[in-house]
């Protein structure tokens, strides 16, 4: 109790902090998962030493090139705030003597920004109800927010950085609009005008903030008078108007806006559809977050159905709220609602491969979190909410401390998805994926052999479940790659030419195609037949990486065609690239290794041989530490150690 007491004397944004550390914690050790993989592990952009020349130049081409926001172009998005946040987590790790992917700096940062978050929520009610100032409504709304479960994919999810982030930016512009009609003064106008364009380089969908600031002002300023509105519009809005053009010229000069609109992912028919279908989705998240999961069972509406008309009916209710406040000029709750609205009009109007997911709720659940405790506040005066409260926080904490354990690794995120969303094909496909890691990573051979079977099984049924040519052609791929492992290597190679006449430009496909030929190769007794094979997987190697030029699995075994046919310095080289687009790779780590063991066994030069055989050590050391499991890498650091040893005898003898 006395702790219990202490705890309630803290300043409400320590007590935030506390509770923040108390329920998130178990996040820490959690694993980098799903758009991780392109836009953090193998993003060579982020790679950058923690010196401060090295920084400034690296952030410069953050802001200039959407490029650098993944290994893959195709991929490339403008958001160059958030990935100087991970490359200054990436700069962290290394300054503090860890491995630059150290997974723990990643989800403080996410903590601390969620935190902050809930420190704004709490700062937001002071400044809509100042007679609340100091007291308990807004240290409720934070830690509501705080420790909702819906908020479990923003802190878990490193790439979700950028829902958690912009809205920081998003709350602070407003807490610093309102902040600036109460104290005067410029500098807090341009402090809600800087926060927006942080914002904006974010996430675009901050994008809406100016209309937000338009809705408080009309409301909660002006008092519903438009004349007194448009008399404020030149000092408090155009400026911000200016940021958000700023940023569309901007966008439109880089090519980020060209490509997003582009190639719209489906007509604007089914996309009203969808949408209204996710209205309900939306609503069940915030007020009852009991069914979540990273890929909910919801799919693309074509038709009108009894959920589509569910949907409408919900639209009309939440536009005929909006009227109904407005005519009561109930200032402070339409601004809350018709900002929340605003937020989600982007996601909602643009087609995106994702229909509906839990992060796009994250600052409307902010805003919720607002509304309700205020209403409470207004509605229920008389009901203990002493008891109430703690009941509630201590029941959410539960839920999100489980989430967080539902995120610790691949196996249990997409177990956890295929258990919510059974029709899904995305968390079959994933499930396999996390079944195929184990099983490389697993000496046991019947447990190995168990998991690439719950791989395979996971595979087929993907293919087996309607879906888009993305999910279909990985499948495909990941089940040829299940056989390869498993000694079949006819079975892969028809799993590959499927997977590459589905995709003809996948570049996985082609380069595992090159590799089922260059097994075929290594196998076949006939010297003409081996050679067309190896000179084919080349080709296919070739191809895959004119698709796909950092592809570290591509270098890699294009390494290993050209040991094949003997040219050496290609090989190496190929080695190299590999290992410089992804350094933790076990397998290129080792094929150099090996290389160089090679190398070291045929010079006559002794000096070039002890060089070559230490750097050969090294890399087989780091090989195994990464994946002890392997079955070639423990051969190859026993004859490089033999070399070494005979290498030092003959020294002996030499002197």
């Amino acid at each position: 109790m006395t702790v219990l007491k202490r705890l309630l004397r803290l300043p409400p944004w320590a007590l935030i902090g506390v509770v923040a550390a108390a329920v998130w914690w178990g996040s820490l050790d959690n694993n980098f998962h799903y758009d991780d993989e392109h836009s953090i592990l193998l993003n060579i952009h982020l790679r950058i030493a923690p010196g401060a020349a090295d920084l400034v130049g690296a952030v410069g081409g953050y802001f200039s090139d959407p490029a650098t926001f993944s290994r893959d172009h195709n991929k490339g998005m403008y958001r160059p705030l958030l990935v100087t946040s991970f490359a200054l987590n990436h700069a962290f790790n290394l300054a503090a003597d860890l491995d630059g992917y150290d997974v723990r700096s990643y989800h403080i940062i996410n903590v601390i920004i969620h935190t902050i978050n809930a420190v704004l929520l709490w700062w937001m009610m002071s400044l809509l109800w100042p007679r609340w100032r100091g007291s308990g409504p807004g240290l409720v709304a934070g830690l509501i927010f705080l420790v909702w479960p819906l908020a479990s994919e923003p802190v878990n999810y490193i790439s979700s950085r950028s829902e958690s982030l912009a809205s920081l930016f998003y709350l602070l512009s407003l807490c610093l609009f309102l902040l600036s009609q109460q104290r005067g003064g410029a500098r807090w106008r341009w402090g809600c005008w800087a926060a927006m364009a942080a914002g904006l380089m974010t996430k675009s969908t901050v994008i809406t903030l100016p209309a937000a600031l338009l809705l408080i002002d009309l409301t909660l300023i002006s008092q519903f008078n438009l004349r007194r509105l448009a008399a404020r519009l030149w000092r408090w809005h155009v400026p911000g108007i200016f940021v958000a053009a700023g940023y569309l010229c901007l966008i439109v000069l880089n090519g980020f806006l060209g490509r997003s609109l582009g190639a719209p992912v489906r007509e604007a028919w089914p996309q009203a559809l969808t949408q209204l279908k996710g209205l309900g989705y939306y609503l069940q998240l915030l007020s009852m977050p009991t069914h979540l999961s990273v890929e909910p069972q919801f799919s693309e509406q074509t038709t009108l159905s009894p959920t589509t008309v569910v949907g409408f009916l919900l639209a009309a209710s939440l536009g005929a709220g909006l009227v109904w406040l407005w005519h009561r000029r109930h200032g402070r709750a339409l601004a809350l609602v018709g900002i929340a609205i605003l937020h989600m009009l982007p996601t909602m109007v643009m087609p995106l491969n994702v229909f509906v997911n839990e992060r796009r709720a994250y600052l409307p659940l902010a805003l919720a979190c607002v509304g309700v405790v205020s209403l409470a506040c207004h509605f229920s005066r008389r009901l203990p909410w002493h008891v109430f409260v703690p009941i509630a926080l201590l029941v959410a904490a539960a839920m999100s401390f489980e989430r967080n354990r539902v995120w610790a690794d691949g196996d249990s995120l997409w177990a956890d998805a295929v258990m919510r969303a059974p029709q899904m094909p995305r968390p079959h496909l994933y499930l396999g994926n996390a079944y195929k890691d184990r099983a490389l990573r697993t000496r046991d051979e019947s447990q190995r052999n168990a998991l690439w079977a719950q791989a395979a099984a996971q595979y087929e049924r993907t293919l087996t479940m309607q879906s888009d040519v993305d999910l279909q052609v990985r499948a495909l791929n990941n089940l040829g790659g299940v056989h390869f492992e498993r000694g079949d290597i006819h079975a892969a190679e028809r799993a590959f030419r499927r997977a590459v006449k589905t995709g003809p430009n996948y570049a996985d496909g082609l380069i595992n195609l090159g590799n089922a030929l260059l097994k075929r190769g290594t196998l076949t007794g006939d010297s003409n037949l081996r050679g067309r094979l190896f000179q084919e997987s080349v080709d296919y190697y070739r191809r895959g990486l004119t698709s796909e030029p950092n592809n570290y699995f591509g270098h890699g075994n294009l390494g290993v065609a050209m040991q094949e046919l003997g040219r050496w310095d290609e090989a190496e080289s190929s080695f190299r690239q590999a290992l410089y687009l992804f350094p933790r790779h076990d397998g290129s780590l080792t094929n150099l290794s090996a290389l160089l063991l090679t190398r070291a066994e045929r010079t006559e030069d002794a000096g070039k041989r002890v060089q070559l055989l230490k750097e050969a050590e090294h890399l087989v050391r780091q090989s195994l530490a990464i994946n002890p499991a392997q079955v070639r890498a423990p051969e190859v650091l026993r004859r490089v150690s033999a070399g070494l040893g005979a290498a030092s005898q003959a020294s002996g003898q030499a002197h």
